[in-house]
């Protein structure tokens, strides 16, 4: 398979361009005719793959766009409508898009005779193996409205919980903007038209007066090196972020933290409840379901547990004994599931436990942020009052020189 870029006008005279991916020229040109649609050009893409690799994000799919396709397919596969003719009416209300293109070539490819899965398979980047797998098992055992309509459900709760994340993360985030941007209008006006002031005083300036105003100076007068400096910093930390050395990197140090660490493990053990009760859930081995359920942990220790404890069971060992002899997870966490696979009743125990841990993630989240709001307050609220005093105290003591002056003269 390879992407081939397309520009054309419609019946309508309309131009429209786009990328696809085909088996051959010939094949998308034939293909596209389907649509009514009339080539002006088309030719193979051969990005640069360094410039493909930096602009990569641009083209996954959103988490929004998933749960839309998911929830389409659903009502397409139950209105017994033709799979290819539902996608047919449902991609012509699209504007260009990396979700476009690949409803534009799930149509070609299951035209062609192939899979569902294999569509997702090949837009490795946006779907996990966990999604396909699901859809796999789904298409296989006949089950493909559910597949769908469960992953559709999972995904929108994993939205549901980053929403609460980022809604967190506001007022902190607005508290340090403006702080910064106080501190930038103190240091660029306010100190050096004080500091002119002050330097026709006679009075000696206490020493943090004169470090604040000298603080300040530097600041006003390299505030562009500064401000250039944050935002490289900030990139760097961005790139960072989104590389697996960074990620892994910054994953080491946060683990160090005590409230940040807990907030992990929490998250993990929520994830392992929330993916392998979704697997087991669709059928899936129990051995099977455990491997692809150590691809969304990110906390090194229960991700090598999780392995662990697959390579085991594949020995023949038992899911109810060898999760307690991983000490990573908690004896209450390991103990519930070891009673409930013995009971038969894990996926309804997952259930319970994913629910739990969730609530306790958003437990810690709400502590963190308590925690960190009063903080930035007092950062702010240091700032400002550092600047007043430094500026205030050498005034006093002008005004109080002078009206000391002002008694010595009098008769």
């Amino acid at each position: 398979m390879q992407y081939y870029q397309f520009l054309a006008y419609d019946s309508q005279g309309k131009f429209q361009k786009g990328k696809i991916l085909g088996e051959s020229e010939l094949s998308v040109i034939e293909y596209l005719k389907s649509y009514g649609l009339t080539i002006v050009k088309i030719n193979q893409d051969k990005s640069i793959n360094i410039l493909r690799g930096i602009l990569r994000f641009l083209t996954i799919i959103s988490l929004k766009d998933k749960i839309f396709l998911y929830r389409n397919l659903v009502l397409i596969l139950k209105s017994g409508a033709n799979l290819t003719h539902g996608l047919r009416v449902l991609v012509r209300s699209l504007k260009y898009s990396a979700l476009k293109e690949l409803i534009l070539f799930m149509i070609y490819h299951i035209e062609k005779g192939g899979r569902i899965y294999e569509v997702f398979q090949y837009y490795e980047k946006s779907f996990n193996p966990i999604e396909i797998e699901i859809i796999k098992v789904g298409e296989i055992s006949g089950n493909l409205i559910k597949s769908f309509d469960k992953l559709a459900q999972d995904l929108d709760r994993e939205k549901q919980v980053k929403s609460e994340i980022i809604s967190s993360l506001i007022y902190p985030t607005i508290i340090l903007g403006a702080s910064l941007v106080v501190i930038i209008l103190v240091t660029t006006f306010v100190i050096p038209r004080l500091a002119n002031l002050v330097s026709q005083m006679e009075t000696e300036l206490p020493f943090y007066s004169m470090l604040i105003l000298n603080i300040g100076l530097f600041i006003g007068n390299n505030i562009k090196i500064i401000l250039a400096f944050l935002g490289l910093t900030f990139l760097i930390f961005i790139l960072l972020i989104l590389s697996k050395t960074g990620k892994f990197f910054l994953l080491k140090i946060s683990l160090k933290i005590p409230i940040i660490k807990n907030i992990i493990l929490t998250l993990n053990l929520r994830s392992f409840c929330f993916i392998l009760e979704s697997l087991l859930k669709s059928g899936i081995p129990l051995s099977r379901a455990i491997h692809l359920t150590s691809y969304v942990l990110n906390h090194p220790e229960i991700k090598s547990a999780t392995l662990r404890i697959k390579n085991k069971i594949e020995q023949g060992e038992n899911f109810s004994e060898i999760i307690n002899q991983e000490e990573v997870f908690p004896k209450f966490f390991g103990g519930i599931i070891s009673i409930a696979s013995e009971t038969g009743n894990i996926v309804e125990v997952l259930n319970i436990l994913q629910a739990y841990y969730e609530d306790e993630f958003k437990f810690y989240i709400k502590n963190l942020m308590t925690l960190i709001e009063p903080i930035l307050i007092i950062f702010v609220g240091l700032i400002v009052g550092l600047i007043a005093v430094s500026i205030v105290i050498p005034i006093y003591q002008q005004i109080s020189t002078q009206i000391e002056k002002g008694i010595q003269q009098k008769p």
